[in-house]
């Protein structure tokens, strides 16, 4: 697929799902809303707040490439970051913009692509995405604007999928292409819907499989990471991601978060303690933190 089609099916699927904000059923864009999607967020991945640690965001002039709806914004912001979001998308970008007048927090949030940064070279301290970078199909030129713009010596603190997790080479690779398989069974979409499993995705996922009869590795990975119609993510070992972040100095590379969610009842049964040692040895987030050489 051309690059500037794919970039565009990016922007119209995150402008019609922005991210997370999914996570709840209170009055869209309220304040309840907020708190009620960030209370989820960070309840299932506490890792969130491990991460921001990683770096002291007082005074620092702070880029975040992909701000969603501006949970993890209100962190960075009452860390005492000067804060500037991004979004590919208008109605990501205008609830972010909402969601920082809601809570009386100073920042602004455009509507910006990626690979063509508005803003002056070496114009911020920080640059923070997290989840985003592997969804952009020219994640190269994505790379080198925030390099452009990030000051000498500036950190980056960067969360994508990682290759070699359980959820990847397990679940998508392998698990998700026989239960595919299974939901032609007569009464298989009930008896997943009573172990806790999404019917309507996994009817979408059935109606693309008539539809679609010889998908590509590529996009089954797409459809298996941020919902069925995702059109777009990639996934990176140690060494991609390193590759990929040429021309920074990598200080850790390390994965994180095991989704328990993702194995229904059985999920549920492991401890808190054995999914945090499975999300670091084998975790769905590969997360880099690095600085501009």
């Amino acid at each position: 697929m051309d690059s500037s089609l794919a970039q565009e099916n990016v922007r119209a699927y995150w402008n019609n799902k922005p991210c997370d904000s999914e996570l709840s059923d209170r009055e869209r864009l309220s304040r309840e809303y907020f708190l009620d999607v960030e209370a989820k967020r960070y309840a299932l991945q506490p890792h969130v707040h491990e991460i921001l640690a990683k770096t002291d965001w007082r005074g620092k002039r702070v880029l975040e490439v992909g701000a969603g709806i501006g949970t993890d914004a209100r962190q960075i912001i009452s860390k005492g970051a000067l804060y500037t979001g991004i979004n590919v998308d208008r109605e990501s970008t205008e609830a972010a913009s909402l969601a920082l007048r809601v809570f009386s927090l100073p920042g602004l949030v455009l509507e910006c692509n990626a690979t063509s940064l508005v803003f002056p070279d070496a114009t911020f301290d920080v640059v923070y995405s997290f989840g985003v970078l592997h969804h952009i199909p020219e994640v190269g030129k994505a790379v080198a604007e925030i390099r452009r713009v990030l000051k000498p010596g500036g950190e980056l603190l960067v969360m994508l999928y990682n290759r070699t997790s359980i959820n990847y080479a397990i679940e998508i690779m392998l698990l998700r292409k026989i239960g595919l398989r299974v939901l032609y069974v007569p009464g298989a979409i009930e008896s997943l819907r009573w172990m806790g499993f999404p019917t309507e995705k996994l009817e979408r996922h059935k109606a693309l499989r008539a539809e679609l009869k010889n998908m590509s590795d590529e996009e089954w990975l797409s459809r298996n990471t941020d919902g069925p119609d995702n059109p777009y993510s990639q996934v990176y070992d140690a060494k991609q991601a390193e590759d990929l972040l040429d021309g920074f100095r990598i200080e850790s590379n390390e994965a994180y978060f095991f989704d328990h969610r993702h194995w229904g009842p059985l999920g549920t049964l492991v401890p808190p303690g054995a999914r945090r040692a499975l999300g670091r040895r084998w975790g769905w987030h590969r997360v880099v933190f690095a600085r501009k050489a």
